[in-house]
């Protein structure tokens, strides 16, 4: 059995690099960077690089760049991706440095893609086409982790996320989420993870604070927490000292970025 899949978007983010993000008007760009985007991608890559052995499993366009989806093909990624003709998945991202705001294309994950009996120990269930991920939750024999992430609202009817939540066995939300998803349902707080940003992390009813990074860059700062915290728990920890770990490292990730976050010390800060 291997020890984590993840199912969520690989995309082409677009990241248009501006100041604020303007009330009125517009707003200069700065510069413009394509990357590697979309949940499923980024939690793996960031899982792979922590040493996580991962599965990824997700939907793009034949013609999805192929240097894009370098990062994507290490000895820790088990990738399956499933493709058709349509464009995407694309997303333009403003990116104001503490302050985001997305435009996504979702292309080829507006269909449900293949079944899979997924057995891995865990199962994280990112952004994605909610029917695919219901189908895949019903098949799944992981611990069944549901993070739906921005996506909660405009692609998730209520009906479709009650179910989801019935079935997951841990939920990771962020404040935002999870006042919307508690407005119409009940959460169970002993399996939801509630990330607070600087603030820190809820957890089974607890504030677990996490260090202040003070202009830090705050783009895939999320997926870097949730690619910590499995891997945190590849390494025997229990739940709570996983989500401690994971913020401790993400802090890291703030100060440092992706290309020196490999060398955080687990011995000596976990």
């Amino acid at each position: 059995m291997s020890f984590l899949t993840v199912v969520g978007h690989v995309n082409v983010d677009i990241i248009l690099n501006i100041k604020q993000i303007p009330s009125f008007g517009s707003e200069e760009i700065r510069s413009i960077d394509r990357k590697l985007g979309g949940t499923g991608a980024n939690i793996a890559r960031f899982a792979a690089a922590l040493g996580t052995p991962v599965n990824l499993i997700s939907r793009v366009s034949s013609n999805f760049p192929e240097d894009l989806l370098f990062p994507l093909k290490n000895d820790h990624i088990n990738l399956t991706l499933e493709t058709t003709n349509e464009e995407g998945p694309l997303c333009y991202i403003a990116d104001a440095k503490d302050n985001q705001i997305a435009y996504m294309y979702q292309g080829p994950m507006n269909h449900v893609g293949k079944d899979y009996e997924i057995d891995s120990k865990y199962c994280h269930f990112a952004t994605s086409n909610p029917d695919w991920i219901l189908k895949l939750m019903h098949r799944s024999k992981s611990i069944k982790v549901l993070d739906p992430g921005q996506e909660i609202k405009y692609r998730w009817n209520r009906e479709k996320l009650v179910e989801a939540l019935r079935m997951a066995d841990v939920v990771v939300l962020n404040e935002a989420e999870f006042n919307y998803l508690s407005s119409f349902t009940r959460i169970d707080n002993e399996k939801t993870i509630v990330t607070l940003g600087d603030k820190g992390v809820i957890f089974k009813d607890e504030l677990l604070p996490a260090e202040r990074v003070e202009q830090a860059p705050s783009l895939g700062a999320g997926d870097m927490f949730r690619a910590a915290f499995y891997s945190a728990l590849y390494r025997g920890k229990e739940m709570k000292s996983a989500v401690i770990c994971a913020t401790r490292v993400t802090s890291f990730y703030l100060k440092n970025g992706m290309d020196t976050s490999v060398q955080f010390d687990w011995n000596r800060q976990c």
